[in-house]
């Protein structure tokens, strides 16, 4: 049967056109449909959504990396870019990255300006390299790497493609039954995996054990106006860390997991966090200013995703939904039950004062 393969491709838009438009005619001289590039110039909160199941549809996933971070999600301060890749990686979608061989050589007005978003740029494309990646220098020479990379997922990772209708044979439907019957057994074999104690979870940072999160920040400044009105001006964007136990971090998150949440949601959930143990320092250190759009920084929410994982106590289904394992959601119970007084105090009496009343 004669297939097609739709690839999504992720990149930055404005500083990435030539390079866009190599790419768009390698995948369309092997035949495959493209998703991604031009249909979301402009991507925001309401659109990911949408974004998400194109991805789904999709049967590869590719990212270009110039010199540029992209757009910002004010959810999760990482860029859209990093959010649809982090997301096919997630769903298990064949992906490969494709990275400008010297960013150092690409032009000011196609580069990162701040320190904070060169550090994200910096971040982002380390995290891209520790997975499949290729690296290039010009437009034509990514084309070219495209279609040679597209060829070899396309052999040594089959997808099922699309097809048209009247060319799908009952042999091959057949096929296509058996072959999600069998995903449905192995998916059945993991789960049931996932309910055994993990091997070697005594050696592993957890309960009062103490981690470090880091994250930025916005600032914005008071000043008085003409007229004795004061108002907010931008500050500067800044840095900060929070030192907290796996404990206070799982007591606070696990409750959202119940009901199974978007990785997107639960970023959302991890700022609000670090604004709330951080609120007091950072007021001493800025007394006069507001404090605005406190964003994770990716290398710690790995850290703590990978973390929650080795410990059994959180899953990640349907592509990026987080949720308690059984394991999680007993261990959560434990840590916030509210327990009994103890039999030898007087009801209604505090253990510490009964203690000090039997010393007396």
């Amino acid at each position: 049967m004669n297939k097609r393969y739709q690839v999504f491709v992720s990149s930055t838009y404005l500083d990435l056109s030539e390079e866009r438009a190599e790419v768009m005619q390698a995948l369309l001289e092997l035949d495959c449909m493209l998703a991604g590039m031009e249909l979301f110039p402009a991507a925001n909160e309401q659109q990911w959504n949408w974004i998400k199941k194109v991805i789904n549809e999709s049967d590869y996933y590719l990212v270009i990396l110039g010199g540029r971070y992209g757009t910002l999600s004010e959810e999760t301060g990482m860029s859209y870019t990093e959010m649809e890749y982090r997301y096919a990686l997630e769903i298990g979608k064949p992906a490969i990255a494709f990275l400008h061989e010297d960013p150092a050589k690409i032009e000011l007005g196609k580069s990162e300006q701040t320190d904070q978003s060169k550090k994200k740029f910096a971040q982002f494309r380390d995290y891209l390299q520790q997975r499949l990646c290729k690296y290039w220098n010009s437009p034509a020479d990514l084309g070219a790497k495209v279609s040679r990379s597209i060829t070899q997922l396309i052999k040594h990772h089959p997808t099922q493609g699309w097809v048209r209708s009247s060319d799908l044979a009952e042999e091959s439907l057949k096929e296509i039954l058996e072959l999600r019957n069998r995903v449905a057994e192995l998916q059945e074999k993991l789960h049931k995996a996932g309910l055994e104690r993990p091997v070697g979870i005594d050696s592993l940072a957890r309960g009062k054990d103490k981690f470090e999160s880091t994250f930025s920040f916005d600032t914005k400044k008071p000043k008085v106006g003409k007229t004795g009105i004061t108002y907010w001006t931008k500050g500067e964007e800044a840095d900060h860390s929070v030192t907290t136990s796996w404990d206070n971090l799982f007591s606070y998150l696990g409750p959202q997991l119940i009901t199974p949440i978007s990785e997107y949601q639960v970023v959302g959930r991890l700022n609000r966090f670090l604004e709330s143990r951080s609120k007091r320092e950072l007021a001493e250190r800025f007394p006069e200013d507001k404090i605005e759009q406190i964003r994770i920084y990716s290398d710690s929410f790995d850290k703590i995703k990978i973390q929650l994982r080795a410990l059994r106590l959180i899953a990640v289904t349907d592509g990026d939904k987080w949720t308690l394992t059984p394991y999680g959601d007993n261990y959560v119970t434990k840590l916030l039950a509210v327990h009994r007084p103890r039999q030898d105090a007087p009801a209604d009496v505090p253990v510490a004062a009964s203690r000090r009343r039997k010393r007396g």
